[in-house]
């Protein structure tokens, strides 16, 4: 069966351009004010989540005309409209989430948002789209990248059985400790950097 790809919009800034994004999503989901960047991208939005109580008044209307499915969440509730969309991909039985949104916002959202994404990791494989960036929150990926391309692997846990083949420093097995810089700023020497993250939950940055 088909692994199904959904793409949220969480609010905040987004720097993301059109050409970095396809046409593979089978879900569109904003978050609140995220639904704005939805339509700036050109996309139309399946799904909008939040309390709405910054979704402006033109993106609700024309969301209205779009036939857009409403999930209005309380403001006063026990986790972010985020999460709530992740909750919402889950239950729309998708695979794999394209995030974008959230850039350059305060540290605590920033770090929340990163955990949040960690969090979810055993449940959904995670890209987080930022200009200059991506982070996947996934254990096993093949990355197609230009030789000498900068890539980390930030351990949210401890990493045990951690494989990398086609960069400068390959591991073959290898444990690493939560805390450790030793997969910190690696280069890729091929086309294709392999990664593979047996046990424990890691954010793999790359440099685009």
């Amino acid at each position: 069966m088909r692994s199904i790809t959904s793409l949220i919009s969480a609010g905040g800034e987004c720097e993301i351009e059109r050409d970095s994004l396809n046409n593979e999503y089978k879900y569109l989901i904003g978050v609140d004010s995220g639904v704005s960047h939805l339509y700036k991208l050109f996309f139309r939005p399946t799904h909008i989540i939040g309390d709405l109580d910054s979704i402006s008044e033109k993106d609700l209307e024309r969301a209205k005309k779009d036939n857009t499915t409403f999930i209005e969440l309380e403001e006063n509730k026990d986790k972010s409209d985020l999460e709530a969309a992740l909750e919402l991909a889950l239950g729309l039985n998708t695979d794999n989430i394209v995030l974008i949104g959230g850039e350059k916002g305060e540290v605590d959202q920033l770090f929340g948002i990163f955990a949040l994404c960690a969090a979810y990791s055993d449940k959904l494989n995670i890209k987080w789209m930022n200009k200059g960036y991506d982070i996947f929150f996934q254990n096993e990926i093949t990355l197609g990248l230009e030789k000498g391309n900068l890539f980390s692997i930030v351990p949210v846990t401890k990493l045990e059985n951690v494989f990398i083949k086609g960069a400068l420093w390959n591991l073959n097995g290898e444990t690493i400790q939560l805390g450790s810089s030793r997969t910190l700023r690696n280069e890729s020497t091929d086309e294709e950097v392999y990664i593979k993250i047996e046990n424990g939950k890691a954010a793999i940055i790359v440099k685009t």
